[in-house]
């Protein structure tokens, strides 16, 4: 696709095809198996086991309520048991704000991109970014507490398990910035929204991390994988 031909935002209605020609149940469907699939599976989760706790557990074998979150110092002392976690942690969500967020991204974000790449590249996307940006966070964070044991900060964010899926969705955005004709406004966009995430709606700055080495990772690695810098070049 000619850069010239692309649309400024690359999203696409979600019962929609990309020429805006509303789809039969089953055309919708195979279009988005990934993102129908993930928002039927968590909202399953959550309605039929709740919510996935940041600190207390019950200690049933291996933290039975807690087997859906990334614990920090995993990485360390038992990195199978965290690699696991890299694929269960995104299925569960840990508050209504959480889920609501994460459903969000997907009817706007990955459903539009699944829709132009297919949903074996969105699902391949979407747990390399939340594997390089969980195991990156990880090492920061186990790497803090050596160099500052008396930072709260530090102590907040190894104390608690983290799960849900807004960094794979950020992967999907960075790499969407390829879908459109302006290399700026999309990271942009997302940008704007994590500061006002950050500073407005309180969240964590290992989360604000996260989301921004996702979104540079998801625009670096499309960028390679479909040789858009070569075309461009």
């Amino acid at each position: 696709m000619k850069k010239q031909s692309l649309p400024v935002l690359p999203w696409t209605r979600p019962w929609c095809a990309l020429d805006g020609r509303p789809l039969r149940p089953l055309e919708l469907f195979l279009s988005r198996k990934f993102s129908f699939l993930y928002l039927a599976v968590i909202w399953a989760i959550w309605f039929g086991w709740g919510l996935g706790p940041e600190h207390e557990c019950i200690d049933l074998g291996a933290r039975l309520k807690c087997v859906g979150g990334l614990w920090p110092e995993e990485v360390f002392s038992d990195p199978l048991k965290f690699l696991v976690g890299i694929i269960v942690a995104p299925w569960f969500h840990n508050s209504r704000e959480h889920i609501l967020f994460v459903t969000m991204g997907f009817m706007i974000f990955v459903q539009s991109f699944e829709v132009r790449t297919g949903s074996i590249k969105t699902i391949l996307l979407f747990f390399s970014t939340i594997a390089l940006a969980g195991i990156l966070v990880a090492l920061v964070m186990n790497l803090g507490e050596v160099l500052w044991p008396d930072s709260n900060l530090i102590e907040l964010g190894m104390g608690r398990n983290w799960m849900g899926g807004s960094a794979g969705f950020f992967g999907i955005i960075g790499a969407s910035t390829h879908q459109s004709k302006s290399r700026a406004i999309v990271p942009l966009l997302a940008i704007i929204f994590e500061v006002w995430n950050s500073t407005q709606s309180g969240s964590s700055p290992f989360t604000s991390s996260a989301h921004m080495v996702s979104l540079l990772y998801g625009y670096l690695a499309w960028g390679w994988w479909t040789g858009a810098w070569k075309a461009e070049s």
